[in-house]
């Protein structure tokens, strides 16, 4: 009667005998095994002592571990309803997922996504064929990064619901190129010959550049103005949301939802900054008085096709077209932007108001991406200070 220790095939057991129950159990081998082993004796006989006999329960029968993909399909359904998460971001997480995380380890249990197994996955998207778009090509180190975010948070439910112990993220070894922002600004001349062009190609798509470049708004902030953002007397925008992935959803962050001028002279030959200074700079309120398509409904898109707005891939074939006439070398239409943010800077304009028209989240970005072409104060004259009228009229308005 009772518990003891023995050595059967090698491997230190249990033996326990107990009103006529009996059960053998393997612990372990060699000493540690030994010292377990007597550990656990002790505990047994102190439990059957006050009457314990759990110890003759049956064992759990061991389930299998749900895939990788059933792990995923509860984290999608799931996930989005718990947190608050951009659309365009959730949208992201989940094609990464589907064209990369899913046909990998899909079908394996998720017991089985190691440190070694997440390691191997990063090896092969980063070789050739790694890419699902570009045929024979390897996936981007930013591409990548992103979707290395949307395994982690895959695998903590999996840590959440105890079908790992821990996930391996926090044991991966990888550092993909730091992003470099490709910054490739637009001169006067090229952007004044993108403009001639545009006006004889389509005059519609000339006006979305204008309200682009002399702006700083980012792509899908221009693509998803309404007409009740718009004040066409003064040539203010409301900036509220943007259209991205064929969704519309809100600003990048809460420094985008901000009201901005779009009379900045950025494309003409002059030292100026502020909005409206330049006949050229206020014809793009003439444009969006004569847009072909204007509806009366203050919620209807500016620049829209069949009532939705512009597609990324609508924008994209429209410039592509125009640089060609205009014979321009060519540079994504996104360049807008660092052709707005470098342009206002090198004519002296306040920092924190070309910060707070780009919607950007701090001075300091603007120093780090930019700073080449702000003025330099040479030692022996000071630089006068820049009125700051401006920064205010926009800020108040509207």
């Amino acid at each position: 009667m009772g518990v003891k220790v023995r050595v059967r095939d090698g491997a230190w057991w249990l033996f326990i005998d107990h009103k006529g129950k009996r059960k053998a159990k393997r612990v372990g081998v060699g000493p540690p095994g030994k010292k377990a082993a007597r550990l656990a004796a002790e505990k047994i006989q102190a439990k059957l002592a006050l009457g314990d006999v759990t110890v003759f329960d049956p064992e759990p029968v061991a389930t299998a571990a749900p895939t990788f993909r059933a792990v995923y399909e509860e984290w999608l359904q799931k996930y989005p309803a718990l947190n608050a998460i951009r659309p365009s971001t959730l949208h992201n997480y989940r094609s990464f997922a589907e064209q990369h995380l899913v046909p990998f380890f899909g079908d394996k249990p998720v017991t089985a996504i190691t440190v070694q197994a997440v390691e191997d996955f990063i090896e092969a998207k980063r070789a050739p064929g790694g890419s699902v778009r570009r045929k024979g090509k390897a996936l981007s180190d930013g591409s990548l990064r992103t979707g290395l975010l949307a395994l982690r948070l895959i695998l903590k439910r999996a840590v959440r619901r105890k079908l790992i112990p821990a996930s391996p993220m926090g044991d991966l070894e990888w550092r993909g190129m730091p992003h470099v922002e490709q910054v490739d600004p637009f001169g006067g001349a090229e952007l004044r010959a993108v403009l001639a062009a545009a006006d004889r190609l389509e005059p519609d798509f000339a006006t979305l550049l204008r309200v682009w470049m002399q702006s700083g708004m980012r792509a899908g902030e221009v693509t998803g103005l309404q007409w009740q953002d718009i004040d066409t007397a003064t040539g203010i925008v409301k900036v509220r949301r943007t259209w991205s992935n064929q969704r519309l959803g809100p600003t990048k962050n809460a420094h985008s939802t901000r009201d901005v001028s779009i009379l900045h002279p950025i494309a003409e030959d002059t030292e100026e900054w502020r909005p409206g200074v330049t006949e050229a700079s206020r014809a793009v309120l003439h444009g969006l008085r004569r847009l072909t398509v204007r509806s009366l409904e203050p919620e209807a898109f500016v620049f829209q096709r069949d009532g939705q707005p512009l597609s990324s891939m609508a924008v994209h074939r429209s410039w592509r077209r125009v640089l060609l006439a205009a014979r321009v070398r060519y540079r994504p239409a996104e360049q807008f932007r660092h052709t707005f943010a470098s342009t206002m800077l090198s004519r002296n304009a306040p920092l924190l108001y070309v910060q707070q028209q780009g919607g950007w989240r701090g001075a300091s970005v603007l120093l780090r991406v930019y700073a080449r072409w702000m003025p330099q104060p040479s030692a022996t004259q000071a630089q006068p200070a820049p009125s700051l009228a401006p920064v205010t009229a926009v800020r108040n308005a509207g």
